[in-house]
């Protein structure tokens, strides 16, 4: 199913050409040509000043541990990252990937969304994650987006019917969010013709449906000023220290698709890993990203599925084992184990057999 619609998704965006080729199969040199493509409709995300140094851990017996899992992950994929304490611990790139490849992250990108929510939040953009959405976007007035919380948003609760989405697979209306991708309608548009009905309300049920990530981009730029891709960079991706550029889509609006499409290497979003590890143990000095991001990674609401992450948060998954989860299609992955230290980012073309029990055990040592 997630192949089908994924596919026709793709297909159907006339406008993005080299992305036609993954209704078959990813290519890490297509996506590298994206940028040159969409260069009118990424915002490209800098590296930052400081990058984050991802020294070679010496611990070569975890190293040896682990090797045999590695390569089969990246036999299937194109990359895996493993960081532990700082440290590089394994890194390896296939099927034509590299370590500066741009890959596509998908899903993943509802989570950097939820982090750029909690970095508005702790600059005072946003008072509080119990506002409804209506008060920072009065064009939302009387839809069930502008209704929600953010709060509600962030954990995919906010009762808004699913627009010809099933509930799960993270996508809606196809035909509204190709318009919205061929900028034929902006996200604004889209938001609004979707929020005229619930199905449950807000806080009721998890609803995998992208437009509560969408309707938190709009509530970003309002918040902000900047549009999401420009908050994100100035805040989430600079911390992190990431080390190449990558590539944010935008709609007709200039504001940032909230619930797809950003492209980075599988270092840059090993470093994302690691800044959401950094809060998560109080090892950042920002004490209130540090509240947001253990309030973020604590189960909330059953997803109804996925039983390696049954759990989510607030833009998080959450693992049976307690574990903190970015999931995308495609077997695209960050892992992070607080108990630990160990961050593991991976990135790939399509979903295969026993790829979660290898990301789980990874993860695991």
């Amino acid at each position: 199913m997630r192949k089908t619609w994924f596919s026709l998704l793709l297909a159907a965006v006339v406008a993005w050409p080299a992305m036609q080729a993954h209704a078959s199969h990813d290519s890490a040199p297509t996506i590298l040509n994206q940028f040159k493509v969409l260069s009118s409709r990424l915002h490209v995300l800098k590296p930052a000043p400081n990058v984050r140094a991802l020294p070679v851990g010496t611990d070569e017996a975890a190293r040896q541990r682990i090797n045999a899992d590695a390569e089969l992950m990246v036999s299937k994929n194109f990359s895996l990252v493993v960081i532990e304490k700082g440290e590089l611990l394994a890194e390896a790139y296939g099927n034509g990937a590299t370590a500066e490849s741009p890959l596509n992250s998908y899903s993943m990108a509802k989570t950097l969304t939820a982090l750029a929510v909690g970095e508005a939040m702790c600059a005072g953009k946003i008072k509080s994650l119990d506002d409804k959405a209506a008060s920072y976007i009065p064009a939302l007035q009387g839809t069930a987006y502008g209704a929600a919380s953010i709060r509600h948003l962030l954990s995919y609760t906010s009762g808004a019917k699913d627009p010809g989405g099933d509930g799960y697979s993270g996508i809606h209306n196809i035909p509204d969010l190709v318009a919205v991708l061929s900028h034929r309608i902006s996200l604004m548009d889209l938001t609004i013709k979707h929020g005229q009905s619930s199905s449950f309300k807000p806080g009721e049920k998890f609803i995998y449906n992208g437009l509560d990530s969408e309707t938190l981009s709009l509530v970003v730029r309002a918040a902000t000023g900047m549009s999401l891709p420009k908050w994100f960079e100035a805040s989430v991706w600079q911390k992190a220290g990431a080390q190449y550029p990558a590539g944010w889509y935008v709609g007709r609006d200039g504001n940032g698709v909230g619930e797809m499409l950003v492209l980075a290497s599988t270092r840059d979003f090993a470093r994302v890993g690691v800044y959401v590890l950094e809060r998560l143990t109080n090892a950042s000095a920002d004490s209130c990203m540090n509240d947001f991001m253990k309030e973020a990674a604590r189960p909330l609401i059953a997803k109804g599925y996925w039983d390696s992450a049954p759990q989510f948060g607030l833009g998080l998954h959450v693992g049976a084992d307690g574990n903190t989860w970015f999931f995308g299609h495609s077997s695209q992955r960050i892992g992070i184990n607080a108990k630990t230290g160990r961050v593991i980012a991976t990135n790939g073309w399509n979903e295969w057999r026993g790829m979660d029990v290898i990301a789980r055990r990874l993860l695991s040592p």
